[in-house]
């Protein structure tokens, strides 16, 4: 999957919440804000395709995969100063010497490595962990279009499994773990907010009547196939310097990996002059 069909699956995504959050009755405000958190917090691809208008000019100089390579590095140069920013902001300072690790788990976690100082390593995990920044979802997709770009295909089964939790956090304040298929193949569990979205599914006059058909066949899927015979989205990332340092890979995106494998002079300049 490349940045144009992320891009696409983000609106996809975003006009999905939008209307289950304006059904929402009042007393849910709770997930409201939830939801209001992550249409506002812009995916890694959004902020490319964003990235990809505001430059007209230097796209036209530019091929496909040039600015793909571009996005990404902007998006690295984007997160690396968010989360330094965060970190600062709360007070928490790293020395030369703290090289830590990032481990991101399929629930959108944050697990902090590489620290000795326990209380210090609880906090920077509280910081990461902040709904509102979404970091950790940002990171796991901001690593597959890093193993993308190093030859690693997306693992679509895991991101389908990710993508229809998410839906159900987002629309019903469930997890996969709260629903199930019966005899029949049909969903049983969950509550009410999620019986408004199986019914906005069956009403030809739903805006959204299609999208949640899609949403509900894809949450079927990956209960029919059994949510714990699939693979959970994960990514590591190492942090030292108020740098992301991509493990594990040939094409690394901070700017001291980036000079190990870039032999593209122009592209190499105007990366570097983006830093």
């Amino acid at each position: 999957m490349n940045i144009r069909d992320r891009v696409k699956l983000s609106l996809y995504s975003e006009q999905l919440m939008k209307p289950a959050a304006a059904e929402m009755p009042a007393k849910t405000t709770g997930s409201k804000r939830m939801v209001g958190s992550q249409t506002d917090t812009l995916s890694i691809s959004k902020q490319a395709e964003a990235a990809q208008k505001n430059a007209p000019s230097l796209r036209s100089q530019m091929n496909g995969v040039q600015f793909e390579i571009y996005n990404l590095y902007v998006d690295r140069q984007r997160l690396n100063s968010q989360i330094d920013e965060t970190l600062r902001e709360s007070g928490i300072s790293l020395s030369e010497s703290e090289h830590l690790t990032l481990h991101v788990d399929g629930n959108n976690r944050i697990i902090v490595e590489g620290i000795e100082d326990e209380q210090k390593r609880t906090r920077i995990e509280a910081v990461l962990n902040n709904s509102d920044k979404r970091f950790g979802a940002r990171l796991l997709s901001h690593a597959e279009l890093i193993g993308e770009q190093n030859g690693t295909p997306l693992d679509k089964e895991a991101y389908e499994k990710w993508h229809v939790n998410e839906f159900l956090k987002t629309i019903a304040g469930l997890s996969l773990a709260d629903v199930s298929l019966d005899e029949k193949g049909e969903l049983e569990g969950g509550n009410e907010r999620l019986i408004r979205v199986i019914d906005s599914a069956k009403d030809p006059k739903s805006d959204l009547e299609k999208s949640f058909q899609n949403m509900l066949k894809k949450l079927k899927n990956v209960l029919a196939k059994g949510p714990d015979t699939i693979a959970d989205r994960s990514a590591s990332f190492g942090y030292a310097g108020g740098t992301l340092i991509d493990l594990n890979v040939s094409k690394g995106f901070s700017a001291g990996q980036l000079n190990e494998w870039l032999d593209d002079p122009f592209l190499k300049e105007v990366l570097l002059n983006n830093s």
